[in-house]
């Protein structure tokens, strides 16, 4: 086969495993919360699973640009890394000097991520391809395709928040709803009565983000034991106000505050 169809047949499957992991991945939590307003980083969730799937697809792409499979999988480890270390580094809010050295550090580490999705690409390429030497029926050629397709897919739902913030969202969203009645600071539920300016302000669409540290929310909450999670949930409004609040077990009343 040639080097140039080999490489297109390497950009098909990265591209199709990338879609089954882009729509698991960024839709799973939807599909479990309905109803729950829950935000997406920039270009949006359809967005970001276009993007994931084209870089899915480079990455299939190097994995068969060699004729050789072992350095077409390395360069994939590679390329996945530092793709992967660019966005991380856009996406930070905060500290980008403490992101950008966190990821230095863990880049080799990281490549390991992405080079068994190299070796799974050329898999799929070296059954699918038929072979002088040895005759596989289409079946199973194009089981092995779907096989590789349902493990990627099925990765993908480890996206699912775990068990204790989809209770803290759901609550959160009660509490937003019964707030929405309030027409005074009194009539609010109490953990939105320490939010300032909640009446006035908290108008129109909304959307919640699940943040990693809760400790950067200056409330006063119970002391939690050690490894019990707590729940950080962002609450942004579309005209610019937000607040936060910390649900600790059991994730029922959360300690919120304006930020």
């Amino acid at each position: 086969m040639q080097l140039s169809s080999q490489r297109a047949i390497g950009l098909i499957i990265g591209l199709s495993l990338g879609l089954g992991y882009a729509v698991a991945s960024n839709f799973v939590n939807g599909w479990v919360m309905p109803g729950i307003p829950l935000s997406a980083p920039w270009p949006g969730r359809i967005g970001v699973a276009l993007l994931t799937t084209a870089v899915f697809g480079l990455l299939g792409l190097l994995a068969a640009w060699t004729e050789e499979s072992i350095p077409g999988i390395l360069l994939t480890g590679v390329a996945g890394s530092f793709l992967t270390s660019i966005w991380i580094f856009m996406t930070a809010s905060s500290n980008l000097g403490g992101v950008f050295a966190m990821l230095a550090l863990v880049f080799l580490p990281r490549m390991f991520f992405y080079v068994p999705f190299g070796w799974l690409v050329r898999w799929i390429m070296d059954r699918l391809i038929p072979h002088p030497h040895r005759a596989i029926p289409p079946a199973r050629r194009w089981a092995s395709a779907l096989m590789g397709f349902a493990a990627v897919s099925l990765l993908g739902l480890f996206s699912l928040y775990g068990k204790e913030t989809r209770l803290s969202l759901t609550r959160m969203e009660a509490i937003m709803q019964e707030g929405a009645k309030a027409t005074s600071r009194e009539e609010l539920p109490a953990p939105l009565q320490k939010v300032e300016g909640f009446i006035p302000n908290a108008k129109g669409a909304y959307a919640f983000e699940v943040g990693s540290n809760p400790d950067a929310l200056p409330v006063q909450r119970p002391i939690v034991q050690y490894g019990e999670e707590e729940s950080f949930i962002i609450v942004k409004f579309k005209n610019g106000f937000r607040f936060g609040c910390v649900f600790s077990p059991p994730y029922i009343a959360p300690a919120c505050i304006d930020f």
